[in-house]
């Protein structure tokens, strides 16, 4: 039944994913693709609140009875600040903005499978929400605002289903893993002072490129010597601005990185040695120095009951899915914030064909999917929906 309702549904979904990709918005601007959206669920009768923590769009649709479970749908709605190579018709027309990693397959995906519950709605009991999120790519990210305005409460949300495009899986694959599957992500923000000199009198100054280079050096101890190693950690400095010139020290360093993790106590505490060693070094090298951690988005968590009744059944229903297990990621996203709160599942939907040229990766400026694998998220996430309201699984 759901199979069909996506093949006829299908052709119109491709429409708003090419749409959506056309108009890329940042985060935080996601204006026009949350008018889109609500008029899109408003002409199917789907109730909406609009403008919620900014851009965000909450629909509900009601079963034949209302009381019963309540299942929510997530979907992120932002671009990225990315100039768009690809020669595709619907290239984004906006330089400098692209749907770079695949929010617009997302949302798209969860405008069809809205579509497909509210025609259905009579064959199941108690309500969908549907939960269009923006802010994803920016820290302190979209979703731990919409739950502070009750999008999970108000009706209170049994379970939460989520999705993310993977260019290496191939199309019609839906790739997954129970329990801990994507990592937690801080910022980290490393001023380093010195004084300015010029560079062949040394006694004249003091060095923060030095400093800043050891700090560098012996901020991977935090990795090598201070982390259990069966717990897969990343720490790395990706920027670092040290204008001086040939023969002239600068006075200041600022340097960038991430920190990630699958661990939240070794988070907290490596947190604490990161703040240690660049106030040591800085201190052994006559610099001072400044840290700034920004933290960012916990480690994702997939509900393992709520996993294992999904993935039963799909392999016993959804004949047309090839799934496959997946390792953790050291990715991040902050559907996260919604796993804390309430069991939780996140997939991968596999968008890779490489005689069509889209396995390039995720956040690069020729990223692209697989039109046909936009089917198979369809049918994943509605029949996970249907299946959960109807008792076929259960946590």
């Amino acid at each position: 039944m759901i199979w069909k309702l996506v093949e006829k549904i299908e052709a119109k979904a491709t429409q708003w994913y090419h749409q959506i990709h056309n108009n890329p918005e940042l985060s935080g601007e996601e204006v026009e693709t949350a008018k889109y959206i609500t008029k899109l669920l408003r002409s199917w009768g789907i109730s909406v609140r609009t403008g919620v923590t900014g851009n965000g769009v909450v629909g509900i649709i009601e079963g034949k009875e209302v009381n019963g479970k309540v299942i929510g749908l997530r979907a992120d709605m932002d671009a990225l600040p990315i100039d768009e190579k690809t020669n595709l018709p619907y290239k984004s027309k906006k330089p400098g903005i692209m749907h770079a990693c695949g929010h617009d397959v997302h949302v798209a995906n969860l405008l069809a499978s809205a579509y497909i519950l509210n025609e259905i709605r009579e064959k199941w009991n108690g309500r969908v929400v549907l939960i269009f999120q923006p802010s994803e790519e920016t820290l302190p990210g979209g979703a731990l605002k919409m739950i502070e305005a009750n999008v999970l409460d108000d009706p209170y949300v049994d379970v939460v289903i989520g999705m993310h495009v993977s260019p290496e899986l191939s199309t019609g694959t839906i790739g997954y893993k129970s329990g801990v599957f994507m990592s937690s992500t801080d910022e980290i923000y490393i001023e380093v002072k010195g004084k300015s000199g010029h560079a062949a009198l040394v006694k004249e100054f003091i060095d923060p490129v030095v400093s800043s280079a050891a700090i560098i050096i012996n901020l991977q101890q935090i990795i090598s010597r201070r982390n259990n190693p069966i717990t897969p950690t990343v720490l790395s400095i990706g920027k670092v601005i040290a204008n001086g010139r040939t023969n002239v020290i600068p006075s200041l360093v600022n340097m960038e990185g991430t920190f990630r993790t699958f661990d939240e106590n070794w988070r907290n505490e490596a947190k604490t040695l990161i703040n240690e060693i660049v106030y040591n070094t800085a201190q052994a090298y006559a610099t001072t120095a400044n840290v700034n951690i920004l933290s960012g988005y916990p480690t994702l968590y997939n509900d393992e009951k709520l996993s294992a009744e999904i993935i039963n059944f799909i392999k016993n229903n959804l004949s047309e899915i090839k799934l496959i297990e997946v390792p953790m990621r050291m990715t991040s996203d902050d559907f996260a914030y919604f796993a804390l709160q309430r069991p939780s599942f996140f997939f991968r939907l596999g968008t890779g064909n490489e005689k069509k040229g889209t396995t390039y990766q995720l956040h690069t400026d020729k990223f692209r999917i697989d039109d046909e694998a936009l089917k198979y998220g369809i049918y994943t996430m509605s029949s996970i929906a249907f299946g959960f309201l109807n008792n076929q699984i259960n946590i």
